[in-house]
Parts: structure tokens; sequence; C-alpha cells
């Protein structure tokens, strides 16, 4: 069997909120459905999080027209309010599980959110950098601030 080339992944925002508020707006459900999206036109149906190291998640998302997607992976860190690392699956990628840090930095009263995606392939790269974005710009938003 041979490797596909894989690549790693970093985007960041700067959200208008202390890292504490926007640790839980990632980590709970409920919040989560609010602002969640993988890109224009998708919004999240379902958010199922149980944040603890081993303790999984389920986002089911649905597009405009009804197609939905679910990303599930396992936390492997969990480390509130500075970051976590879990596996993400999402259907059709290959390799089939990746891995995400997400960090929560100070800044001021601010919080700067980096995202790192590895084991992205390379088909794969693109879509995510745009999923990630519009995720990023979508919790700002929820958060307060302009897009």
């Amino acid at each position: 069997m041979t490797e596909r080339p894989t690549e790693t992944l970093r985007v960041s925002r700067v959200v208008p909120a202390t890292r504490e508020r926007v640790f839980r707006a990632w980590t709970e459900p409920e919040q989560v459905k609010r602002w969640w999206t993988i890109g224009e036109g998708w919004s999240t149906q379902s958010a199922e999080i149980d944040l603890r190291v081993g303790g999984k998640f389920a986002l089911g998302n649905r597009a405009e027209g009804g197609q939905v997607v679910l990303i599930t992976g396992e936390f492997l860190v969990v480390e509130p309010p500075d970051r976590l690392v879990y596996t993400w699956r999402f259907p059709g990628s290959e390799p089939a599980e990746n891995k995400v840090t997400v960090e929560f930095r100070d800044n001021g009263g601010k919080t700067e959110v980096v995202v790192v995606h590895e084991q992205a392939s390379k088909e794969m790269a693109e879509g995510a950098v745009a999923g990630w974005t519009a995720a990023l710009r979508s919790l700002a938003s929820a958060l307060g601030a302009e897009t």
C-alpha cells in the first residue's frame, strides 16, 4: 500500500472574547450548533461532545440542498482553556483519520484561535483551509466580531 502525501495546515483568527468564553463556545454542544460551519451554505444540525480524554465528538453538518456530512473524532488532549487535540474523521478523506490541535491564546482580552490540522491529504488541503477559515469567521461573528 502506497502512502499518500499529506500536509499540515495552519489557520488562525483573533476572536473578541476571553479564552474561557471561546473555549466554551468551541466545546459546548448548544453553542457549537450556533456557529460551527464547514463552509458557505452549511449549518450544524447536531453536536455531540464528550469533553474528556478518550471522549468522542460528532458534528452533523447539513448543506442547503440537504446533504448531511458527519465529522467525528476522539479527544486526545483536553486542557481548558488553553488547548484541545483530537482526531478528525471527514467522510471520504484520505488518510481516513487526521489530527487537529486547537490553541486558545490570550491576546489582551481577546483570543487568538490557532488551528493546526495534520495529515490532511493534498487533495483535501484547499477545502480544509477554506472550511477552517469559514468556521473561525463564524465563531468570531457569533462572539461579536465583524466579518
